[in-house]
């Protein structure tokens, strides 16, 4: 399969803004896939359209194409193409006649969403390319998703039990876990509700008034962000009496219901529909976190450290082969040699065992004496595996993520030890839609975890979020030194020391000092506490509030940061005061804020590629 895009000049017109946006899109796809683009009314009378292949045409204003558009448009319904219709401004949203019951990828609400502007179009573009690439490759769609009812019994039963009922009703696009139901009498009860989440695609929060009294809840909600999971937060019943949760999900539930009973969800169908649109939603972006670590492999083959071969781009099947280390034996030895299969889901059994016949119709047949012509065959997904996969079979899942830091710890074994190696990740949710909030969250795991993987520590001021997911993750990633692998600063001010000396067994907690009763000064005391951190190394600033009469957190500590000396990294993909700031930076120019180069700073403001940026990042540093 490949993409076929139409040239906005030829629906549009001359646009300075739709031209960016097309040759962003245009770029990115084609590091990827084979893209054809038609710029001309010649290009398009001759042009013609493979089944399958995914279509980009832009909407004009008055619904007024040329014939030429609406015969190519005819082909490519008749083909069964997969037609994307893009509304570059406001006035666009409706496309052609001819493909009017198709939903337009409208540009403006994706950057209002956001709280981003034009300047930002790239970051839209590269959402985009996203969605295109899930329907390129078909093993990257979530066509089916697990998903994990996470409620509480004591007032959640009844209606969890109503969600579970009413997704089974669309088993053709769901598949449901409910405690009660799907665990079988004698079973370990916690062994599989922990097995359930980890395969699952999605969480299905239902927030009911008692949540918060729940250790149990608190332990899936930590998990699920420990995995950078999707969470779909139902917050049901009103404020008053309820117990505030310990683990938030995010800044604010996806959807708030003052009141919900089972029968509302039979009645209005609609939300449970939405429940599970938006699940969908939130997930694709997880699912495309695969083409980012994709792309690390990619980086790696162009540095010529391993070789990446295409067996089959529709299934997303490689041979990677990877130069042998043993340098002191005189005889040749062949290059370990993978075959890979990636998935932008948790693979699925069904993934498994169709794995040997389809690399066997590949050439790559088991022989019965010799085996395998590879080292290992690897099915990998987007999910942190929590060191459940059986890496010593020939053939195995995995999360593409541990795949590709294991060849990088692999090859880079042998650099020296680095003086400093704490990175302070400084972020907070900016306000936007909630459905936005997982791209923060997906920035935070990623660049915590290349952290940790790299063998640094991370340095933060207890985000009530995140905090919970850089914990989990430092557990799960460094079960031998995870304690000192996290510095967390905290104030008196929000913490007692109940609170603070319950983290000690998590972190290595500083706590900074109440001063005068005062959120501000207390904050200031925390951030210059944090800065002072012996091992920082730099800093990474994520999102953040944009406050017209208080100063960000994220400035004040970039501010900070600098009177140190300490090199910083704007993200400015994620939204927010981060976005504005590293604006800011680029127009007003004067001396760098780091070692990277103008590219790559520019790349830090529209790229939502997390992991490679922090590959990058850290690479500058020395790790």
């Amino acid at each position: 399969m490949s993409v076929v895009l139409i040239n906005p000049i030829l629906t549009i017109g001359e646009d300075p803004v739709a031209e960016v946006f097309y040759q962003t899109l245009r770029t990115e796809l084609e590091e990827y896939t084979d893209v054809r683009s038609l710029k001309t009314a010649m290009h398009l009378h001759s042009a013609s359209i493979q089944p399958e292949e995914v279509l980009v045409i832009f909407n004009n204003k008055d619904n007024n194409y040329s014939e030429n558009i609406l015969a190519f448009l005819r082909q490519a319904i008749d083909k069964v193409c997969f037609i994307i219709p893009v509304a570059l401004y406001k006035e666009l949203r409706y496309p052609a006649d001819i493909i009017s019951h198709l939903q337009s990828f409208e540009v403006v609400d994706q950057l209002r969403q956001r709280r981003l502007t034009h300047d930002n179009i790239d970051t839209v573009a590269f959402a985009l390319t996203r969605l295109v690439m899930s329907k390129v490759q078909p093993t990257m769609s979530v066509d089916r998703m697990d998903i994990f009812i996470s409620h509480r019994r004591a007032d959640g039963e009844d209606l969890a039990a109503g969600f579970y009922n009413e997704l089974r009703r669309r088993a053709d696009e769901v598949e449901a876990f409910r405690d009660i139901i799907s665990i079988k009498v004698g079973e370990n009860a916690q062994k599989k509700i922990e097995e359930s989440l980890r395969m699952s695609d999605a969480v299905v929060f239902i927030d009911t008034p008692l949540c918060g009294e729940s250790r149990w809840i608190d332990e899936e909600l930590q998990m699920a962000l420990g995995l950078n999971m999707p969470i779909v937060w139902v917050k049901v019943g009103p404020d008053s009496g309820r117990i505030p949760l310990k683990v938030k999900p995010a800044a604010s539930p996806h959807f708030s219901f003052d009141y919900l009973e089972t029968e509302d969800l039979i009645k209005t169908p609609s939300i449970i529909d939405d429940i599970i649109h938006k699940a969908f939603e939130i997930s694709s972006g997880n699912a495309m976190s695969v083409i980012d670590h994709f792309n690390r492999l990619q980086q790696l083959a162009s540095s010529e450290k391993i070789k990446l071969t295409p067996i089959n781009k529709k299934n997303m099947i490689y041979r990677v082969e990877i130069p042998r280390k043993a340098k002191d034996f005189e005889y040749y030895q062949r290059s370990i040699n993978h075959v890979l299969q990636l998935f932008g889901r948790n693979p699925k059994n069904t993934d498994r065992t169709g794995f040997e016949p389809l690399i066997s119709e590949l050439g790559y047949q088991l022989h019965p004496d010799l085996g395998y012509h590879f080292d290992s065959g690897l099915l990998l997904g987007p999910n942190a595996s929590l060191n459940l996969a059986d890496t010593s079979a020939p053939i195995c899942v995995d999360s593409i993520d541990r795949y590709v830091t294991s060849l990088q710890k692999y090859i880079t074994s042998d650099r020296a030890p680095l003086a400093k190696k704490g990175i302070i990740i400084s972020g907070a949710f900016p306000d936007f839609e909630p459905e936005f909030q997982q791209q923060l969250t997906n920035a935070v795991f990623a660049f915590a975890k290349a952290i940790l993987d790299h063998g640094g520590t991370v340095i933060f001021g207890s985000h009530p979020t995140f905090q919970h997911l850089i914990l989990d993750l430092a557990r799960r990633e460094r079960p031998k030194d995870y304690i000192s692998a996290v510095h967390m600063y905290i104030s008196k001010y929000y913490a007692t020391q109940a609170n603070i000396n319950e983290i000690t067994n998590k972190a290595t907690v500083y706590a900074t000092e109440d001063i005068n009763n005062s959120r501000e000064e207390s904050l200031t005391a925390m951030r210059q506490a944090m800065i002072a951190d012996d091992d920082v190394a730099g800093i990474i600033l994520l999102g953040g509030k944009q406050h017209t009469h208080t100063k960000p957190g994220i400035e004040e500590e970039f501010e900070l940061a600098q009177l140190k000396g300490i090199p910083a990294f704007i993200v400015g993909s994620v939204g927010g005061r981060s976005s504005e700031l590293a604006r800011e930076i680029i127009d007003k120019g004067g001396e760098p804020i780091n070692s990277l180069t103008e590219e790559q700073n520019k790349k830090l403001l529209t790229s939502l590629d997390y992991r490679s940026l922090a590959d990058e990042i850290l690479q500058s540093l020395g790790f």
